[in-house]
């Protein structure tokens, strides 16, 4: 084999690819070069993209429904940084990443040469794992074992490898001659398990479960698509509370996302009768933040289920962790609970009542092309078996209100940051071509991160519908300024009246609609576009926000009625 002459970057690669390590992510750069040259003559899948931060997104994307690390590569000095925000999304929300990163030989760095920075230990606290491997004070068989170490470290979470090059950068050789076999293939896992054996519930959690009718509160938080449950979210239904956030642990789970819109109205006695025994919490944090302040101000027992690495405490009340994966945990939790249960149904009952006054103010409002209307009528017509991706912010808060089958969702909730909302979208269409992955996002979390789209391959079965609402329409729900001038230049900010000239830079069909007739034909064409295409829906985020606050206030009435 014809490779490169810097051993660091064939061996790692090398041992990478025969435990199973498929794609890798590239950013152009000159301090790479071994790096790229390695993964090229070993014959990985290579995409380059052009931004950093991006690159590293799309990576992040590709494990999403695989939970198979992928490997983004980038040049020395704040390229490397930019790796950044993906290691912290990779990092709370529990997906495998890699970063790779080249570095300015170690000797060298105090001397002052150009796109340097520190790079070791760089993302020390958003990575599982973190290691220089400098082939100048290394041996092969070194980096080979340090390869495999943080191949097994990177089916947890995020980790990142810094690896110095001293010049020349650019040299071949032929690995047999130069005395450097390939290593041995060891079989690599194409599914990943997180957990050898799936623990039993642990003795002081079957306490609290074991007496008559138990009040069992359970929450499923967002995780990825390779750890969520098949099935049993039924069975659970009927045995305790249950609210699934739209990106929960178990698919095509129809449950309310957080109580706040059944206790909009409820008095104290009400309240305190919904008050459960024990809290068992799956995945991150519910999104809804008054949603966990009631949580907490209950000072029940939490228990925290799955793998994560992280001690969630999320309540201030935690009284322990069972370490296993959701779709074990889920089944023995019902096993364990009775047939029946009481206290689910009076959530049931608070549950169909929200859900009748909802659709009466949605069917009475006068103006039908509201963005509330649209995300409804995209959980009934997007394909069955899309991957559906929503950028964080009011997108995602959207994402929560309606029923999406049995689709695969996603959201960046890890750090709920806007960046990488595409970029990852992008990496799951690389990854899983046979399939239609969808983004919704708003204006700005499109125009932030469009660079995504900068990419070679660009993927084909790519759907963007951008809602241009005319900016963060997110501080018109979260109480922001009061002041209308203050809200919409300083928060609000919209940078662009139309999203077609993004779309024909990156050179993605465009479509348009600003009421229904509109968005049946574009829809249309936007769906049967044989590539990558943008539909931009264009609503009034005003309206958008008088339409939410209208919501709010029927709710809290028909609860006192």
């Amino acid at each position: 084999m014809i490779t490169t002459d810097h051993p660091a970057a064939h061996w790692l690669l090398a041992t990478w690819k025969s435990l199973g390590l498929k794609n890798v992510v590239i950013s152009p750069g000159s301090r790479s070069a071994p790096l790229v040259l390695a993964a090229r003559s070993l014959g990985l899948k290579m995409t380059v993209a052009l931004d950093e931060r991006s690159a590293a997104h799309v990576a992040l994307g590709m494990a999403l429904k695989s939970g198979l690390p992928c490997c983004a590569i980038t040049t020395s000095g704040t390229a490397a940084l930019n790796h950044g925000p993906a290691m912290a999304e990779a990092f709370y929300m529990g997906v495998p990443l890699i970063s790779l990163t080249a570095d300015r030989p170690a000797a060298k760095r105090n001397a002052g040469p150009g796109q340097m920075v520190v790079q070791t230990d760089a993302f020390n606290d958003h990575a599982i794992c973190s290691m220089e491997l400098d082939e100048l004070v290394m041996s092969s068989a070194e980096i080979r074992g340090a390869a495999s170490e943080s191949w097994l470290q990177a089916q947890r979470g995020p980790v990142h490898i810094n690896v110095p090059f001293e010049e020349p950068l650019y040299g071949m050789c032929d690995l047999e001659a130069a005395g450097m076999p390939n290593p041995p293939q060891i079989a690599g896992n194409s599914e990943v398990s997180v957990l050898e054996e799936a623990p039993i519930i642990p003795d002081d959690l079957v306490d609290l479960l074991s007496c008559h009718d138990p009040k069992v509160l359970v929450m499923l938080g967002a995780i990825p698509e390779f750890l969520c449950a098949s099935s049993g979210f039924e069975q659970l239904n009927e045995r305790a509370a249950v609210f699934a956030d739209a990106f929960g642990s178990i698919r095509g789970a129809n449950a309310e996302p957080s109580a706040m819109s059944i206790m909009l109205g409820l008095d104290e006695a009400e309240m305190n009768a919904l008050r459960p025994d024990v809290i068992i919490t799956f995945g991150l944090p519910p999104m809804d933040k008054k949603w966990r302040e009631k949580l907490t101000s209950w000072e029940v027992p939490h228990w925290h289920v799955g793998p994560e690495i992280h001690d969630w405490d999320m309540f201030g009340s935690k009284a322990g962790a069972w370490q296993i994966s959701a779709a074990d945990g889920i089944q023995q939790l019902v096993d364990a609970l009775p047939g029946f249960n009481a206290y689910a149904g009076q959530w049931n009952v608070q549950s169909d009542r929200a859900a009748a006054s909802l659709v009466k103010v949605a069917s009475d409002w006068p103006n039908q092309w509201t963005d509330w209307h649209i995300y409804q009528r995209l959980s009934h017509v997007l394909d069955a078996k899309s991957s559906v991706h929503f950028a964080n912010s009011t997108s995602a808060r959207y994402a929560q209100w309606f029923n999406w089958g049995r689709r695969a969702l996603h959201a960046n909730r890890g750090v709920a940051g806007i960046d990488g909302c595409l970029s990852t979208a992008v990496g799951d269409a690389l990854a899983n071509p046979n399939r239609p992955v969808v983004l919704l996002t708003g204006d700005t979390a499109w125009l932030y991160d469009k660079n995504g789209l900068a990419v070679r391959p660009i993927p084909n079965n790519i759907k963007i519908i951008v809602i241009n609402n005319g900016g963060g329409n997110i501080f018109r729900w979260i109480g922001g300024p009061k002041e209308e001038v203050v809200l919409e230049n300083y928060f609000e900010s919209p940078f662009a009246e139309s999203m077609e000239g993004s779309a024909l830079q990156l050179g993605i069909a465009y479509s348009s609609a600003e009421n229904w007739p509109q968005f049946d034909e574009s829809f249309d064409l936007w769906y049967n576009n044989a590539g990558p295409s943008l539909l931009e829906i264009r609503t009034s985020g005003q309206e958008a926000a008088h339409f939410y606050d209208a919501l709010k206030s029927c709710l809290n009435r028909n609860e006192h009625d």
